[in-house]
């Protein structure tokens, strides 16, 4: 969704304590769904729905124990299930409640809501209840800053996976939703062809490394800059198209079946984009995603400029 100018000013995003003792605890309610993550074990499904979760190490001891955990005075109680849901939100930012229920817990809304409400009672996810017109209002979830402070703590993410807390401007908020449908379609191709997924970047990190590439290099001539830039977008797995650098809303880093380390750029494309801007998107190699409204505008956008893409839907 992003593109930085290197003329232009650029943005930049928001983004210890005690180890945990650990105690059973029995709570009322039926017994937890089977959920774990895996990694690239057994077949895949041609539907995502339902799909274990991928980045996670395997959580597949899905009981009611719970690890107690201190935090500036503070104690908080978690299981893993809680963990496992407070990771892809801190990963991705902003979830939707039903697609979280979708894809880490199978469809089990009722462990889901009472997992959410665990959390928010203790003060580490915030939920927020989008309206939309002619449409059903849409409830997304995020964590608060204690929450991102515990999952650092409990050490849940892959190594370098950063964790986001906060909900952004209204006006991205559900597009950037929608980035964790786009991701779940993207690792089932690429466990299909036998890779592993790895960790992500939203467009807002991949934004923090060329703002600091722009400092480094303000002063150096024109031509030198430009190179410069050039080179750490190659590094970073982007492409420089004259004097922009085009960011895609998500990056996702994965192991190939070969044991290369590959990345691949997503975008989630909408109607409110403009066709020259689809172009460009396209031009730089992204992945493109629509949702299924949307679909045919994009391939008739990419088609009147002679591009052959496939747009998958989301």
């Amino acid at each position: 969704m992003s593109r930085w100018d290197i003329y232009d000013p650029s943005r930049i995003h928001s983004a210890e304590p005690r180890t945990s003792t650990s105690e059973p605890r029995e709570e009322q309610g039926s017994a937890p769904p089977s959920v774990g993550r895996g990694g690239t074990h057994g077949p895949v499904a041609e539907d995502v729905r339902g799909r274990r979760h991928p980045m996670q190490p395997a959580l597949e001891r899905r009981d009611h124990r719970r690890t107690r955990y201190t935090d500036r005075g503070r104690s908080y109680s978690l299981r893993g299930s809680e963990i496992e849901a407070m990771s892809d939100i801190g990963r991705f930012r902003t979830l939707d409640v039903k697609d979280l229920a979708r894809f880490v817990y199978q469809d089990d809304s009722a462990r889901a809501n009472h997992d959410f409400h665990n959390l928010r009672r203790q003060g580490l996810i915030e939920e927020k209840t989008v309206f939309r017109a002619h449409r059903t209002p849409r409830k997304l979830l995020t964590l608060t800053d204690q929450g991102s402070r515990m999952l650092r703590q409990v050490k849940a993410l892959p190594a370098g996976q950063a964790a986001y807390h906060g909900f952004v401007r209204s006006k991205d908020i559900e597009h950037d939703a929608d980035l964790y449908k786009v991701y779940q379609r993207a690792v089932q191709q690429i466990e299909h062809q036998g890779g592993k997924p790895l960790r992500i970047r939203l467009d807002f990190e991949l934004n923090e490394f060329i703002k600091r590439a722009k400092l480094a290099a303000r002063r150096l001539p024109d031509e030198i800059r430009e190179r410069w830039l050039e080179a750490v977008a190659s590094e970073h797995g982007l492409t420089m198209k004259g004097k922009t650098i085009h960011l895609p809303d998500l990056q996702l880093e994965y192991q190939s079946s070969s044991g290369r380390i590959e990345r691949e750029n997503l975008e989630l494309v909408s109607r409110n984009y403009r066709e020259q801007d689809i172009r460009a998107k396209a031009a730089s190699g992204f992945t493109m995603y629509a949702r299924t409204g949307d679909t045919s505008r994009v391939r008739r956008a990419l088609r009147d400029a002679g591009g052959l893409r496939e747009i998958y839907a989301i």
